[in-house]
């Protein structure tokens, strides 16, 4: 006679077989290039909860409401998948206390969610929904000269307990026996005002904001040294149905990337809404790299502009930039409709005319008529960074060109305004 737990163990991996052989959309090591998939039929599991922490402006509690930049995704995402969350369903924790919940806990997700190599195996992921990068704070008075990573060896340094500031630093090479973690962002500030560590690591925009908080000055700590940029993720238990994932991630990518009639996707709309608009002062992109690309595509038009055309919308290497994804070029035709984009293919074949950047400028049109009067130039606007938050200032270049098939074209591609331009 078979035992009991051996049953069980025979009848688990047998209920295991069938729900993979169901499966339809396995999740991908990497981030995904931009889709053009629509979403999957899929319904949310009766109780799927998502967890948060107090880290504005992504997530944060504003008289007694739950808002935030990933929270509006989360919600317009939801929307779309013909679905709705209640107050209820959204919780904020400590980080530490959502992140070890999110492990154990099936059909939880925790947001926003740094993905890194370590934590890939641990959690389904749907994003990337933006960026960040974490900074190293010491007391204001007091700024040491950090200039590599081994140089953070000679101080203590406090991290939010499970935060992914911890394992970039152990991925610089940092002594873990120099890294000291603490449950809470306030808790992390205490004993930086104590004396207890000479640093402490975490997103700048976010930690000004809870120094204010525990300090009452804002600016109490400088910084003096800068993590690399890492995407935030929706960071789903292993347990949750892979068709609810995918599906997320369908409805995550049509808010990104599929704009309305004005021209403007629902993703930028919640951008402008939380951040305005800024610039940057390490623009990812250089004027002489766009006036380089543009002048490279308008050259390939004129040999072979069916060709051409063709490996832009390819996102083919050097028309989207396999190096720096920042850098791409887009094309429009005389009366202002997209024939070849390299970033974005679901804008292939969008007539742009009436449709505006955020801020209300028909950018696209002033590009063609003034392509078509001057022949080149630079036009202003405001637009994304790909893979980042946030909206900023950004110029085109552009330039008409007669494309091997006697067709005009104009030929842009833009760079971000750095803050001191």
């Amino acid at each position: 006679m078979m035992r009991p737990t051996l049953l069980l163990m025979l009848l688990g991996l047998l209920a295991g077989a069938v729900f993979l052989a169901g499966c339809t959309a396995p999740q991908t090591a990497g981030p995904p290039v931009t889709p053009v998939a629509t979403a999957p039929s899929a319904t949310a599991p009766d109780d799927l909860v998502f967890l948060t922490e107090d880290y504005p402006p992504l997530n944060y509690v504003e008289n007694g409401t739950i808002r935030g930049v990933s929270v509006d995704l989360l919600r317009g995402v939801l929307r779309k998948m013909g679905s709705s969350v209640a107050s209820d369903r959204i919780t904020v924790l400590s980080w530490s206390q959502a992140y070890e919940t999110a492990l154990s806990r099936n059909n939880t997700v925790v947001f926003a969610t740094v993905r890194l190599p370590e934590r890939e195996h641990l959690f389904k992921w749907a994003g990337p929904l933006g960026s960040d990068r974490k900074v190293l704070f010491s007391m204001k008075d007091i700024s040491p000269v950090i200039t590599t990573p081994a140089d953070l060896d000679r101080y203590r340094i406090g991290v939010v307990r499970n935060d992914s500031a911890h394992l970039q630093l152990l991925g610089l090479g940092v002594n873990a026996s120099r890294i000291i973690a603490y449950p809470t962002v306030r808790s992390l500030i205490s004993a930086m005002q104590d004396g207890t560590i000479d640093l402490w690591c975490y997103g700048e925009t976010v930690g000004r904001y809870h120094a204010g908080k525990v300090t009452g000055d804002p600016n109490m700590f400088s910084v003096v040294y800068a993590l690399e940029y890492q995407d935030h993720y929706y960071a789903f238990n292993r347990n949750t149905p892979d068709e609810f994932v995918a599906a997320f991630q369908a409805a995550l990518d049509s808010l990104r990337y599929e704009p309305d009639e004005t021209g403007i996707t629902e993703y930028q709309r919640i951008m402008h809404r939380y951040f305005g608009v800024s610039c940057t002062a390490e623009p990812p992109v250089s004027r002489e790299l766009v006036v380089s690309l543009v002048d490279y595509t308008a050259d390939a038009l004129m040999q072979d502009a069916p060709g051409t055309i063709a490996r832009v919308n390819a996102g083919e290497h050097p028309f989207w930039d396999r190096e720096n994804r920042a850098l791409y070029v887009f094309v429009y035709d005389t009366n202002v409709t997209i024939v070849a984009e390299a970033d974005n293919p679901r804008l292939i074949g969008v007539n742009m005319k009436g449709k505006t950047d955020v801020a209300g400028t028909p950018f696209r049109e002033q590009i063609v008529e003034r392509a078509l009067t001057e022949g080149t130039g630079w036009v202003d606007y405001i637009w994304m960074i790909p893979d980042r938050n946030g909206i900023y200032y950004k110029s085109a270049y552009f330039r008409l060109v007669k494309g091997s098939d006697s067709q005009s074209y104009i030929v842009a591609s833009g760079m971000y305004i750095p803050c001191d331009a």
